[in-house]
C-alpha cells in the first residue's frame, strides 16, 4: 500500500524498513547527462549542500526501458537510477512529490523506507492547449508545463491556427501577423453568448516559440505546433483570399462552429504558400511532429465541388469525390513537411486509406470508429477520444470518473500489431478565455489522465485514486490553481450545450460558491 499520495500511481511499490532525512543541506550527486532532474530537486530543496547531510544519488544505468526508473529510499540514502534523462526526470519528480508530503521535523523530512520499479502504460501523453480562440501567453503556457512536468506528461499540442486567428509571428508573410491575428471581436458568439469585448489581437513572436519550446525542453516536455488545413482557415484567408476557390474577401470568424472557408486544392499557389510558411515555421520546434489538422472540412468539400481547378485536379487524378481530394491535398502537405524533416499528424475525421501511412492519425471522434481501428494496424495513433478526453466539455457531461474508466482495449484498440503511441487531452478554448477557466477545464480532470496515461490498466483503481486526490487538491489550493468542485455527471440533462462556457457558464458559478465555503 502506497504511504505517499502519488500521482500517477507508480506500476510497483514496495515499503521498506526504516528512514532517511533530507534538507537543504542534503547534496544532490547526477550524471552529466541527468543535470535536468538534477536541477528539478535542488530547485525545489534550495539545496546548499553541507558534507555530512547526506545525499541524493541519480546513477545512468543501462538496460532499462525508456522514461522508466526506480527510485529507493533506506536508511543508507536516496539512490535513481534510469537509463534516460526521462527516466531519471521522472524520479526526480516522484521523490518531489513525497518530499512534499513527508513528515517534517526542525525544516527536515524524514523519508520513509520504500523502493519503487516504474514505467509509463503510454510512450505518448499529451496535453493540448487551443491558443487560436483564446490567447495566454508564455507565462500561463509555462504554467501549464510546470504543471504537465509534475504529472510526468511529456507532450503539448500546441492549436496556434484556426478560423477565430493565427498566432504564429511570420516575416515571411507579414498579413499573417496583423489581419489574420485579428478579429473584430474578443468574445465568440455562441451557446447563448453575444459577441463580447472589443478588437481581439494576440500572437507570438518566433522568439517567445522558442522560449516556450526551451522552457518544455527542460522539463522533457516535446512541444508539437498545430497549423489547420484545409479547413479552419478563415484567418489565414482573411489575409490572403487569393488561396481560397473563390477569391473572395472573409474575416477571421467571431463565432464558434465550421465554417466553408478551405483552401483550394487545386491551386498551386497554395501549396507554394503552405512550402513557404512550414518552411519558416518548422525550425521553431524541436519536435520531429507537425499537426497538419485536416479535420471538420465537409463544408469547405462543397467549394471543392463547383471548383473549376478542384474538379480538373480531381479528374486529373482520377479521385472520385472531394474526400478522395482532401486525401491528394493532405499527403502532398505531408510531402512538404517531410522536406523539414517533420511527420505529420491529422485528425482521424479526414484520414482513410488514401492518405499516406506515415501521417499520423490523432483519433478524436467516433461517427467512422471501425475505420479509425483498421487505420491503427496501418499508421501510428494517438487517442484523444471526445467523450473521455475533450475538457471543455462540461463536468456534468465528462465527469472526473469517466475521464478515469477510459479503457483502450474496451474501446477497441490495444490489439496485437495496433500502432498505438498513446493518449492526448484536449482543452478547447471557444468559451476557455482566461488562465482560471482553463484551469477550470484542465483540472482535476488532468490529473486523472495523467494517470491514465502512465499507469497500467491493472493497477487503476478509481476509489484510490479519489483518495490520492485529495492531497493533490491540497496542493492545487496551495498553488492558487482554479481546479472545478464540480466533478460529478448529471443525469436527465439535455445533450447541448456541452461547453462549460468558462466565467459564463453554470458550473463555474457553482465551483466558485463551493470554493467560498471551504
Amino acid at each position: 500500500m502506497l504511504k505517499y499520495n502519488l500521482i500517477p500511481k507508480p506500476n510497483s511499490y514496495q515499503a521498506l524498513d526504516g528512514t532517511y532525512t533530507v534538507s537543504a543541506a542534503t547534496e544532490v550527486l547526477c550524471a552529466q547527462e541527468f543535470l535536468s532532474a538534477g536541477n528539478y530537486l535542488t530547485a525545489y530543496l534550495k539545496t546548499s549542500p553541507v558534507k555530512g547531510e547526506g545525499t541524493i544519488k541519480i546513477r545512468k544505468v543501462g538496460g532499462m526501458q525508456p522514461e522508466s526508473y526506480t527510485l529507493k529510499v533506506s536508511p543508507e540514502g536516496i539512490t535513481a537510477e534510469a537509463s534516460d534523462a526521462r527516466g531519471a526526470f521522472y524520479a526526480a519528480v516522484t521523490l518531489k512529490m513525497i518530499l512534499m508530503q513527508a513528515q517534517k521535523t526542525e525544516g527536515k523530512a524524514i523519508v520513509s523506507g520504500l523502493l519503487i520499479k516504474d514505467c509509463p502504460h503510454y510512450g505518448y501523453r499529451g496535453l493540448q492547449i487551443d491558443e487560436s480562440r483564446h490567447f495566454f501567453g508564455t507565462d500561463v503556457v509555462k504554467r501549464v508545463l510546470d504543471q504537465m512536468a509534475f504529472l510526468k506528461l511529456n507532450i503539448l499540442h500546441w492549436h496556434l491556427s484556426d478560423d477565430q486567428g493565427f498566432r504564429i509571428e511570420s516575416k515571411v508573410f507579414p498579413e499573417l501577423n496583423t489581419i489574420a491575428a485579428t478579429r473584430k471581436y474578443a468574445g465568440l458568439k455562441g451557446n447563448g453568448l453575444p459577441y463580447r469585448g472589443g478588437e481581439y489581437f494576440a500572437l507570438y513572436t518566433q522568439e517567445e516559440i522558442r522560449d516556450v519550446v526551451a522552457y518544455a525542453k527542460t522539463l522533457h516536455i516535446e512541444v508539437i505546433p498545430e497549423i489547420d488545413i484545409p479547413g479552419h482557415t478563415s484567418a489565414i484567408l482573411a489575409a490572403y483570399p487569393h488561396l481560397s476557390c473563390k477569391g473572395e474577401p472573409t474575416e477571421a470568424k467571431c463565432e464558434n462552429g465550421i465554417f466553408e472557408e478551405i483552401l483550394c486544392a487545386g491551386n498551386d499557389a497554395v501549396y507554394d504558400f503552405l512550402e513557404k510558411l512550414f518552411g519558416e515555421i518548422c525550425p521553431l520546434f524541436e519536435s520531429k511532429y507537425f499537426h497538419i489538422g485536416g479535420d471538420e472540412a465537409a463544408k469547405g468539400h462543397k467549394i471543392w465541388d463547383t471548383c473549376l481547378k478542384c474538379q480538373a485536379l480531381r479528374q486529373e487524378n482520377g479521385l472520385k469525390n472531394a474526400k478522395e481530394l482532401q486525401g491528394y491535398f493532405m499527403s502532398r502537405a505531408n510531402e512538404i513537411i517531410k522536406k523539414f524533416g517533420k511527420t505529420a499528424i491529422a485528425w482521424n475525421d479526414c484520414i482513410n486509406d488514401s492518405f499516406d501511412e506515415s501521417i499520423v492519425c490523432q483519433y478524436w471522434i467516433s461517427h467512422n470508429l471501425k475505420a479509425v481501428r483498421e487505420q491503427a494496424y496501418k499508421r501510428d495513433l494517438i487517442m484523444s477520444p471526445d467523450r473521455y478526453f475533450y475538457f471543455d466539455y462540461k463536468y456534468k457531461f465528462l465527469p472526473l470518473k469517466k475521464v478515469y474508466k477510459f479503457n483502450e482495449v474496451k474501446a477497441g484498440f490495444g490489439k496485437s500489431g495496433q500502432r498505438i503511441r498513446g493518449i492526448e487531452c484536449e482543452h478547447w478554448a471557444e468559451w476557455i478565455d482566461t488562465e482560471e477557466a482553463l484551469q477550470f477545464a484542465m483540472f482535476p480532470r488532468a490529473v486523472a489522465f495523467a494517470e491514465v496515461a502512465w499507469t497500467s490498466l491493472e493497477n487503476r483503481r478509481y476509489k484510490d485514486f479519489q483518495k490520492r486526490l485529495e492531497w493533490y487538491k491540497t496542493y492545487m489550493r496551495k498553488r492558487g490553481i482554479n481546479y472545478s468542485r464540480i466533478e460529478k455527471r448529471v443525469f436527465g440533462v439535455k445533450a447541448l450545450p456541452v461547453y462549460h462556457l468558462g466565467k459564463d457558464g453554470e458550473e463555474y458559478r457553482k465551483s466558485e460558491a463551493l470554493k467560498l465555503k471551504e
